[in-house]
Parts: C-alpha cells; sequence; structure tokens
C-alpha cells in the first residue's frame, strides 16, 4: 500500500480506494488508526488521506476503540441532553437500555455487522420496532457523521416484522355532536372542544390560556404544549406555530365558558396536568357516567376526529395538514381514519356523480 507522510492508500478495484491514517496511540498503547473508503481517482483517495488526518487531529477518541455503550453513554446521550427536550433524551435512553444495549453494547462502534442488525431488528415487537430501528439508527449515524464509522451500516430499509397498521378509531360527526351535549359542565370540556373544534393535540392544548383565544373564540393561537415529562415546552418544529380557527359550534361554547388563565383547571385552580386529564377523561366512561354507551375514544382521538370530519367537508389535504401542524405523511399514517358513516357518506356522493354523469350506464356479467 503506497504512503505518504499522513498515510496510505490501495486501489481494492478500480476507481475504488482504500484510504489509512495512524496518528498517535491508543489507550492500550497500540497505534490509533482510522481508514475509510473512497470512489474516484487517485488524487481523490490523497484528498481523503488529508481530510481523515485533519479529523483525526480533531477528535482524539477517533482510531481508539470504542464499544457502542462508550460512544452511547459517553458522546451521543451527553449530546441529546444539550440539544434536545427531556422527553427526546429519555426516548433514546430507554430505546438503548431496553432493546439495544444487550445486542450491540460492548461491539466496536466502528465494526457492527449489518447482518447483526438484520437478526436484531427481525426479533424485535412487532409494534414498537420502529422506534427501536430509529434510535439505532440515529446513533450509527451520529458515530458515521464523527468520522467513527467507515460507512453507514443501516443505510437502506429494514425488514421488520408485520405490525398492525389498521388505523384507530375516530368518532363520526354524528357522534361528535351527541358527545358534546352529554359532557357540557365535564371539567375537561374546554380541553375537548379545542381539541374537537381545532385539532389540537392534547399537549397543545393542556397548554392553552384563555388569553390565547381570540375575542370571540373563533381562533386559537398555539405556540407551546404541556407535556409530563418536559412541563410547558416550544413546539417541536416550526410547522407548530399557527394560528387555528374553530369550528362555530365549539366557538360558541367556549365563548360561554370563557375565564381567565389556564383553559382548564384542576381542583387546586392551577393548570391540569396530562395525569388528571386522562383519568378524567376515562370517568366520563364510567357506568352511568356522561360519555357511558358513546363509542370508545382515547381523548387523542378527537384531534383525529377533527382531521378526518375536515377531510370529508372537503378540506383540500395540504390545508389539513397546515392546520393541524404536521405533514401530509404524517395525517395519513397516524390520523386520518374515516369513520363509517363517513366512509358510507363519501360513497353516496360519488355514486351520485357517477350515476348523473352515466345515466345509462349499467353493469353486466
Amino acid at each position: 500500500m503506497p504512503r505518504s507522510p499522513l498515510g496510505s492508500k490501495r486501489e481494492v478495484r478500480p476507481g475504488v480506494w482504500e484510504v489509512r491514517v495512524s496518528v498517535g496511540y491508543r489507550r492500550d498503547g497500540s497505534p490509533r488508526q482510522s481508514s475509510r473508503t473512497v470512489h474516484g481517482t487517485e488524487a481523490d483517495a490523497d484528498a481523503a488521506i488529508l481530510r481523515l488526518a485533519t479529523d483525526m487531529g480533531r477528535a482524539p477518541t477517533m482510531g481508539d476503540r470504542m464499544t457502542v455503550d462508550d460512544y452511547v453513554y459517553g458522546v451521543f446521550l451527553p449530546r441529546k441532553r444539550g440539544s434536545r427536550t427531556k422527553a427526546t433524551y429519555d426516548y433514546y435512553l430507554s430505546a438503548y437500555r431496553t432493546h439495544i444495549a444487550e445486542d450491540f453494547g460492548q461491539m466496536d462502534i466502528g465494526s457492527v455487522p449489518k447482518s447483526a442488525i438484520r437478526s436484531w431488528a427481525a426479533r424485535l415487537p412487532a409494534q414498537s420496532a420502529p422506534s427501536y430501528v430509529r434510535a439505532l439508527r440515529a446513533i450509527l449515524r451520529s458515530a458515521w457523521e464523527d468520522g467513527l464509522i467507515a460507512d453507514e451500516p443501516m443505510r437502506g430499509r429494514l425488514e421488520l416484522p408485520s405490525r398492525d397498521t389498521r388505523p384507530a378509531p375516530v368518532w363520526s360527526a354524528d357522534v361528535a355532536a351527541e358527545a358534546m351535549r352529554r359532557m357540557v359542565g365535564a371539567d375537561v370540556e374546554p380541553l375537548a372542544l379545542l381539541m374537537l373544534g381545532a385539532g389540537l393535540s392534547a399537549s397543545e392544548a393542556r397548554a392553552r390560556d384563555w388569553s390565547d383565544l381570540s375575542a370571540d373564540c373563533s381562533e386559537v393561537r398555539v405556540d407551546s404544549a404541556y407535556t409530563q415529562r418536559d412541563g410547558m415546552k416550544q413546539p417541536k418544529n416550526a410547522r407548530r406555530y399557527r394560528t387555528v380557527p374553530l369550528l362555530p359550534v365549539c366557538a360558541d361554547r367556549l365563548r360561554e365558558l370563557r375565564g381567565e388563565g389556564p383553559v382548564c383547571l384542576n381542583r387546586r385552580g392551577q393548570r391540569m396536568g396530562p395525569a388528571t386529564v386522562s383519568r378524567r377523561w376515562k370517568a366520563l366512561y364510567d357506568p352511568g357516567a356522561p360519555l357511558d354507551g358513546i363509542p370508545w375514544l382515547p381523548m387523542n382521538r378527537l384531534r383525529a376526529t377533527h382531521e378526518t370530519l375536515m377531510l370529508r367537508a372537503g378540506v383540500p389535504d395540504a390545508l389539513n395538514a397546515a392546520i393541524h401542524g404536521h405533514s401530509q405523511k404524517v395525517a395519513y399514517s397516524n390520523y386520518l381514519a374515516p369513520a363509517t358513516a363517513e366512509a358510507v357518506g363519501a360513497a353516496r356522493a360519488a355514486g351520485s356523480v357517477l350515476g348523473g354523469r352515466n345515466n345509462n350506464l349499467h353493469f353486466v356479467d
């Protein structure tokens, strides 16, 4: 392998070079080396040697043996703690501890084989597999960006266990109207009206003060969220900063309820927390309670109900996504779930168009 003052290069096949640089020594006394694969000419390989030597000078641990555990606990998680919310940090920590560390923790961060990743992914719980794969992908990509891995081992798709992708339930318009009538006076009624009437998420609704609503309650400003882990926090992306119109029937009722301070209060007169909201919502379904007999719906699916009803009313996809503060892809994968009544109505509307335009249309075997 021809050497230069900084490192060496070897053409493994036409147009593909392996470059290697040695700078200093590892903790065990052996030479501190790092290598990369380069596509191009010999001049490209020489330039890559220079870049690799520069990177190794900037990163004292590069080229030293580092386990996945060493990297995650020493570099990756401290970096996330300083740049992400507590919820995001906790997600990575939990995913790593519960489903990644046992398989990969003692492997060299630069030598995690693709075959081991495929085998690991195939054994994951079906419903949560995508979440754990995202965590490992983020860890290894970060290590690649730090120069500890020559190539991204998780580039491309992985075959994951099949999971239930049926859409979660939503209320039809008739059921939603009946539920609104029944929950009048409930302590979580204002939150339900914000979610059902404006498509706010549960965390966004909990963070709202009455001052966030316009004077006639026809619009609500969204610039924060309130979660169990983080408390009050900023929206997670720029799309979440928005002003949203409320459905008139919800705006009318909110005007009657309007007060000062947080929209929803607990019994001590403070902003109602996530755990309390969840308990109060479930209690509405107890035998003899206001929503007894109404189809069960987790409170966070009120947002999905609003989005699905907007779609049924003919609101364009892009506008619907903008109102709810997320992308169209997220809308179709997580929120849109037409209830039976909506699907029947859509079929009838399409049938009337087809019949009107093709009066002589008939079907034969």
